[in-house]
């Protein structure tokens, strides 16, 4: 399993690299885009969010079809994806870090 921080930099070099990725492997960042986001508000208890979030709705409509995507699209759509994992990212590193943070001041 990869972590976050490997899936923000595979999804960021492949939209810098977009215009010369077949359309199998587009289809396979945004699957893979969109099951990281999921597994992450999940991991937060914010299940909710994913059903709310506009970057999940767009990863799902261009999951349908990446073959008609242009590349300035698919390289948005991969760099919003990227924006919500790495707020993903930064929650969960938050709430790891609190019980512990608390427990310094308990002593």
């Amino acid at each position: 399993m990869k972590s976050i921080s490997d899936v923000i930099a595979e999804l960021t070099r492949a939209a810098e690299e977009v215009q010369t990725l077949p359309e199998g492997e587009k289809l396979r960042l945004l699957g893979r885009a969109y099951v990281t986001i999921r597994e992450g508000w999940e991991a937060l208890g914010q299940a909710d969010h994913l059903t709310e979030s506009a970057e999940a709705f767009d990863l799902i409509q261009a999951g349908r079809v990446p073959l008609y995507l242009y590349d300035d699209e698919m390289r948005a759509i991969l760099l919003e994806a990227v924006k919500v994992i790495r707020q993903i990212e930064a929650a969960l590193e938050a709430r790891d870090a609190s019980p512990s943070e608390s427990a310094a001041t308990d002593r």
